[in-house]
């Protein structure tokens, strides 16, 4: 069966039109992203990118330079955090430019401020817990936190993935409320992994080996679920486009915020140059669809086919 697509990206302006994909009639035109590193330094596992205010990109891997700023041409400005991780997974930058990360080793999310200083300590280094909030430290422990998302009041959420829970702190840190447990039913998880929430304060959680995104509203009160949509890993939202990423299957998905696919593209799986190799974290801007890459070591961009010019003939 065909599938038809409505192919209308966020990330450049363009008119509705109907898209056919096949071999010779692409979605998206994959080339390297170009990212300039220092001699003799080199990308690791790629599990994040994305990008500050300023157009600095921020990249997030699993080698010896972790958590690493680019300009807007990709070129090296500066690492910050050296020492500080140990298995890199999630990141996002928050509307005041803070780039928020967590490590599934060390059990911590940090933020830093603009500046590239932390700002904030959530979890205990080293220790996997559910916490002491219950001993009257109010210090939350995470077990293996996959994501983190801040919404417009502040507040802080962290995907909790070895509690099988989504942690909402205050801006200070303190613990607000808890919400999940392991299972299947509406409100349960196994294995959350990605965290995004709307303009409206509505949760989004990619509750991964469930094959679903869950929705919750802002004091975890379960809403809704899109099911049977694959593995969804991570999730961007921008506007009322939301994207994910399924390394199972090498695709990237566009849904609006009914949960209506819109966008259904599959990478080439490979080790090579514009191959999908787990294809993992996602950011889309007016530049581009940015994906990275954790087997293959490396960051894509991604533009619609049709924004590409004909080779000559």
């Amino acid at each position: 069966m065909r599938v038809v697509i409505q192919l209308c990206l966020i990330l450049l302006p363009c008119a509705f039109a109907l898209a056919e994909p096949s071999p010779s009639n692409p979605l998206f035109h994959i080339k390297s992203g170009d990212f300039e590193l220092p001699d003799g330094w080199y990308f690791g596992e790629v599990a994040g990118v994305a990008r500050r205010d300023n157009g600095h990109f921020v990249v997030f891997h699993r080698g010896s330079h972790p958590l690493l700023e680019f300009d807007g041409q990709r070129r090296f400005v500066r690492e910050i955090g050296a020492g500080l991780f140990e298995n890199p997974h999630g990141l996002r930058v928050d509307q005041q430019g803070n780039i928020w990360t967590t490590d599934t080793a060390t059990h911590l999310v940090l933020k830093f401020a603009p500046s590239g200083e932390v700002a904030l300590v959530l979890g205990k280094r080293g220790t996997a817990s559910e916490g002491w909030f219950d001993r009257d430290y109010n210090l939350v422990l995470f077990n293996q936190p996959q994501d983190v998302a801040v919404d417009g009041d502040g507040f802080i959420y962290v995907v909790d993935k070895g509690n099988s829970r989504i942690v909402k702190l205050d801006e200070r840190g303190l613990l607000v409320t808890t919400w999940g447990g392991q299972g299947s039913a509406p409100g349960e998880f196994n294995f959350p992994h990605s965290i995004v929430i709307d303009a409206s304060g509505q949760v989004y959680i990619a509750d991964r080996e469930n094959q679903r995104v869950q929705i919750f509203n802002s004091n975890g009160n379960y809403v809704n679920q899109w099911a049977d949509i694959g593995y969804p890993y991570v999730l961007f939202l921008r506007g009322d486009a939301l994207w994910m990423t399924d390394a199972r299957a090498e695709e990237l998905r566009q849904y609006d915020l009914s949960g209506n696919l819109k966008i259904r593209y599959q990478g080439q799986p490979g080790r090579g140059a514009e191959h999908f190799g787990f294809v993992h974290g996602i950011y889309v801007d007016k530049d581009g669809l940015w994906i990275s890459h954790i087997l293959n070591w490396t960051i894509d961009r991604l533009l619609p086919a049709d924004s590409v010019p004909a080779p000559a003939m």
